[in-house]
C-alpha cells in the first residue's frame, strides 16, 4: 500500500513544492500537491471564484492524504494555509511542517 501525502502552504513557494514533488515521488509517495501556482488575481483564469474552487479542491485532497505537509517557509502560513490546518485537525491528519525540518520524518 502507498501513501498519500498532502502539501499544502502558500502557492508562493512553488519552487519548494516542486522539489518536494520530485523527492517524495521518488521516495514511492503519492504526492497530493495545489498544482495551480498562482495567487488570486494574479493570472486571467484565476480569480476569487477560482481560488474558491481550488481551495475545495485542496481540502479533498487533504482528505484522501494519509500526510498533510505544511509547506511554511521561514513560518509563513498564510489565510488559506490555516484554513487547510483546521480541516486536517478536525480529520485526525499527521501534520508536518517544513519550517521544523519534518520532511525528514517521512519515511
Amino acid at each position: 500500500m502507498h501513501t498519500n501525502i498532502c502539501l499544502i502552504g502558500s502557492t508562493k513557494f512553488e519552487n519548494i513544492f516542486r522539489e518536494l514533488e520530485v523527492d517524495l515521488s521518488i521516495r514511492g509517495y503519492i504526492v497530493l500537491s495545489p498544482l495551480v501556482y498562482t495567487q488570486s488575481g494574479e493570472h486571467p483564469k484565476c480569480g476569487e471564484k477560482e481560488k474558491e474552487i481550488l481551495d475545495l479542491v485542496q481540502k479533498e485532497k487533504i482528505r484522501q492524504s494519509d500526510i498533510v505537509f505544511v509547506v511554511d517557509v521561514d513560518g509563513y502560513v498564510g489565510k488559506s494555509t490555516k484554513s487547510q490546518i483546521e480541516y486536517s485537525k478536525l480529520l485526525n491528519k499527521p501534520i508536518l511542517y517544513y519550517s521544523k525540518g519534518e520532511v525528514k520524518k517521512i519515511d
